[in-house]
């Protein structure tokens, strides 16, 4: 593993992206209440490229209330990245796949630095 300079952390804010190549490494950096994660730039199902098109989104939830009826809500959290290509929904902060659970995209610790500068920790 290699540690690696990314961006000032300023240039990412809440709810946005920015899409990265470090060598063979391609990934996006998103911010979800303000903490930063870095994301795979390839999605398993058929390889498009998860993170070009849009940045976080919200989450829509279901429960059943005790009366039986089903309530729909909007999580509070966007932490949802989708693939362009087929629109399956990953969360940034883990890398799991909403709808498979056996698919899941490659994550990234990112640190900040004295500086305030994000940091990744890539693969050699």
């Amino acid at each position: 593993m290699g540690t690696h300079y990314v961006c000032p952390a300023a240039d990412i804010t809440v709810g946005s992206h920015r899409v990265f190549q470090i060598g063979r490494h391609s990934f996006g950096v998103f911010k979800v209440e303000g903490s930063y994660y870095a994301v795979r730039n390839y999605c398993p199902h058929q390889g498009g490229p998860l993170c070009e098109e849009s940045g976080v989104f919200d989450q829509i939830d279901a429960e059943v209330t005790d009366n039986h009826k089903v309530r729909e809500f909007i999580s509070v959290e966007k932490n949802l990245v989708a693939c362009p290509w087929h629109g399956i929904e990953f969360d940034v902060r883990t890398g799991e796949c909403l709808v498979r659970k056996d698919w899941k995209v490659r994550t990234y610790k990112v640190h900040l630095d004295s500086e305030n500068n994000l940091l990744v920790e890539l693969p050699d």
